[in-house]
C-alpha cells in the first residue's frame, strides 16, 4: 500500500526554482531517503510534506488522501528536526507521550502505550530521566524517543531530518 506520494512538486523562493517537478512515493514500511547537496531542496521537500510549506505546484497524499494543502496537525505525520525537538523540561516518559498528549488520549492509555513503546525499544527504567540528563553519548537515545513518540501517536509518515 502506498502510505506517502508525492507528485509533479515545485517550489519557487525569491525566483530561485528549488524542486522541479519532484516525484516519488513510499510504501508503508518503507525508508525512503532524500540525498543531494546543501540547498538542492531536501529540507523544503520535507516541509512540504509535513505541511510548513506550500508547493507552488503538485501534490501531496498521505495513505490516498490528498494533504496537500491541509494544516500541519491535520496531516497526521511526524516530524522529527535535526535539533532532536525534545522537550527540556519533561521526563523521557512524557517526551514520548507527548504526540497522544496533544490527541487527548486519556492518561492511562498514554501510560500503557509509554511503557510499551519503550521496553519495545529496550528504555524500560528511563521514564522519569529527564531530557536535560541525558549524556552526549546517550544521543541514540534522544533519537529513538523522537521515533518512539512518532510511532506512538499513530502518525501515518514520520520524516527525520
Amino acid at each position: 500500500m502506498i502510505k506517502l506520494k508525492c507528485e509533479n512538486i515545485y517550489k519557487t523562493f525569491d525566483g530561485n526554482e528549488v524542486l522541479k517537478g519532484i516525484s516519488f512515493q513510499a510504501q508503508e514500511g518503507e525508508f525512503v531517503s532524500l540525498l543531494g547537496p546543501s540547498g538542492c531542496g531536501k529540507s523544503t521537500m520535507l516541509r512540504i510534506i509535513c505541511g510548513l510549506e506550500t508547493p507552488d505546484k503538485g501534490s501531496v497524499m498521505v495513505s490516498g488522501q490528498v494533504v496537500t494543502y491541509q494544516k500541519p496537525e491535520k496531516r497526521n505525520i511526524g516530524m522529527v528536526f535535526q535539533n532532536y525537538a525534545l522537550f527540556p523540561s519533561m521526563n523521557v516518559a512524557k517526551n514520548v507521550g507527548y504526540g497522544l498528549k496533544m490527541k487527548h488520549v486519556p492518561k492511562d492509555e498514554i501510560a500503557k502505550r509509554v511503557s510499551e513503546a519503550l521496553e519495545l525499544v529496550h528504555l524500560s527504567g528511563y521514564e522519569k530521566r529527564p531530557i536535560s540528563k541525558l549524556s552526549g553519548s546517550e544521543l541514540l537515545v534522544k533519537w529513538v524517543l523522537l521515533k518512539t513518540r512518532g510511532i506512538k501517536a499513530g502518525v501515518q509518515v514520520v520524516l527525520i531530518k
